[in-house]
């Protein structure tokens, strides 16, 4: 099967006579003996037969063309870069997880029992009786007010004097009438983690989008700062390690019936808001009167690592904090940082919508914005008149899938690619009678709140494929197809270039190159003054082109033209 050899000692060949081909049939030669690559050996190995020769070339080739089948579903799948969600702690300790921010939230807004101290403070003295009753019809349509969910209706509002009362500032009203700690909280009640503590201490009444309400464990008040840099970055906001009822925070609240005003539209029920300690306003949970409230809270923690930065966030659906934009220096949220900017967009994109349509700002649900004026108390109607583009967050492609479309407020926001959510569940049961207020116009709320669990789940998102796996699955295929590693890929590209340059060399063969590159020179300038006919005769000419080579079709004409 296999022949003898056949290899011919190369023969001595004067500079003036070496080709080209000749050089590289000789080298390629070489480097096929010496070649790491599977069946490349074969192709010249003098021993064996053509027709061998010929197998293991279509071998190669179906080798070679396998590895670039492979190439291409592989690069396939590293373009379309899907991602891909993993458990990367299936034990992941809650203490490591901030302990949610809690807010309290009464139905009813004003306390209508400081009426009188608000006329003395926000009404001229010696006011006429129509003001003074524009000023408590006012009075009475705060008692509802809250961003996106307004009970006064439009019509109510078009039959009252709003414009005489234009000069009040609604947040400082809003303020000064809001039901503080001291009036709804039990003293004594507050515990944390089964330890007592002063309620009111720690309790600060923050702005929400359902108007100002009491917040537990919050960093955005100014009072709330304060709590941090008096216990320590590391200590506030609160952790806790414990799960189960009475392992968290308790507390009980105390509403009296003379808090609301006569015929109001509120009702005594209290509202418990779950939300992150920097964010400003987040999902209300109903609680009634005269019962015992369990808040059960599973904390969800979800990264995305720094493999997807690559991805648009149209793609990964999150922002990374340094991705945000720059805000305008007069924006009031400038000043909390990019994260903060990113936890409350939702926030902020609402009262783009309340500028747009009303052409002002309430600082009572926003962060204080000084580009733009505050609503006075004319603007409650432009609230009433788009409360149910306010109480509606639009998905940008939801109208394709409704018959009829909702009018709403469609906000392009990310989460954080380091997304802490808090799921809620909540538990109310009836108080027994020995518990009930003695006094029927207090109304009693217990709460617990409390963590699910003493472990979750810690997911990362990253790419499905990243360029390691790519290189790697890459290396498996040529090794498996071509038996080729990247030693291999080195020593071809040193083949094809170093090491042709340098035999090319060693053979003088640029100085044969260069005489052969001087006559054709010589030959184009001749051509160009009409005088080939050299070509046919000169045989300096011939003298160092190899065999094969074409000659100019003029050769042997006197004269072309």
């Amino acid at each position: 099967m296999a022949k003898g050899d056949n290899s011919v000692a190369a023969a001595s060949i004067s500079d003036s006579d070496k080709c080209l081909m000749d050089l590289l049939r000789v080298y390629f030669r070489s480097y096929c003996e010496k070649s790491t690559i599977h069946c490349v050996r074969y192709l010249y190995d003098p021993q064996l037969h053509n027709v061998e020769r010929l197998i293991w070339c279509v071998l190669l080739i179906i080798s070679v063309g396998l590895s670039c089948f492979f190439y291409l579903l592989l690069s396939e799948r590293f373009v379309t870069q899907k991602l891909q969600t993993v458990v990367h702690d299936p034990q992941y300790p809650v203490f490591l997880v901030q302990f949610p921010a809690v807010g309290i939230c009464t139905d009813n807004r004003i306390d209508w029992t400081k009426l009188e101290a608000a006329k003395e403070k926000f009404l001229p003295v010696n006011s006429s009786v129509e003001l003074v009753e524009s000023f408590t019809i006012l009075v009475a349509r705060l008692e509802t007010l809250r961003f996106g969910i307004y009970m006064a209706s439009l019509s109510q509002l078009e039959d009252d004097n709003l414009e005489a009362v234009g000069f009040v500032n609604l947040t400082e009203l809003s303020m000064f009438l809001t039901i503080r700690c001291e009036d709804i909280m039990v003293s004594n009640s507050c515990l944390w983690r089964s330890s007592p503590f002063n309620c009111c201490e720690y309790f600060m009444t923050e702005k929400t989008e359902f108007g100002f309400c009491l917040v537990f464990n919050s960093e955005i008040s100014p009072l709330s700062k304060e709590i941090r840099q008096r216990e320590g970055r590391n200590f506030y906001p609160r952790h806790n390690a414990k799960a189960g009822q009475g392992t968290g925070l308790n507390f009980d609240l105390l509403i009296n019936e003379s808090f609301k005003r006569p015929d109001s539209q509120a009702n005594d029920n209290v509202y418990v808001m779950i939300k992150k300690p920097d964010q400003l306003n987040n999902v209300l949970y109903s609680m009634t009167q005269n019962t015992e409230t369990y808040v059960t809270v599973r904390p969800d923690l979800t990264w995305t690592d720094e493999s997807t930065r690559n991805i648009p966030p149209e793609r990964r659906n999150c922002l990374f904090a340094d991705e945000q934009h720059e805000l305008d220096e007069h924006d009031a949220a400038k000043k909390f940082g990019k994260p903060f900017q990113l936890t409350n967009c939702l926030n902020r994109c609402h009262e783009s919508y309340l500028i747009q349509l009303c052409n002002c700002s309430l600082p009572i649900f926003f962060l204080f914005n000084k580009k733009v004026d505050e609503c006075n108390a004319a603007s409650l109607r432009c609230l009433a008149r788009n409360n149910d583009i306010f109480s509606y967050d639009k998905r940008r492609d939801e109208d394709a899938l409704f018959s009829a479309t909702k009018p709403g407020m469609t906000c392009s926001c990310f989460v954080n690619c380091y997304l802490l959510e808090y799921y809620t569940a909540t538990t109310t049961l009836p108080l027994s009678a020995h518990k009930l207020p003695k006094d029927p116009q207090q109304k009693l709320f217990k709460v617990d709140v409390h963590y699910q669990v003493e472990t979750t789940p810690l997911y990362r998102t990253s790419l499905e494929f990243t360029t390691i796996d790519l290189i790697a699955n890459l290396g498996g295929i040529f090794g498996l197809c071509l038996g080729a590693s990247v030693v291999s890929a080195f020593e071809l590209i040193y083949y094809l270039t170093v090491g042709l340059a340098m035999h090319l060399y060693d053979n003088k063969y640029y100085g044969v190159l260069n005489k052969q590159l001087r006559i054709k020179w010589r030959t184009f300038k001749n051509y160009l003054k009409n005088d080939v006919s050299h070509l046919g005769e000169s045989p300096a000419a011939q003298k160092n082109i190899c065999e094969g080579n074409l000659r100019h079709p003029f050769n042997n004409r006197k004269n072309v033209w």
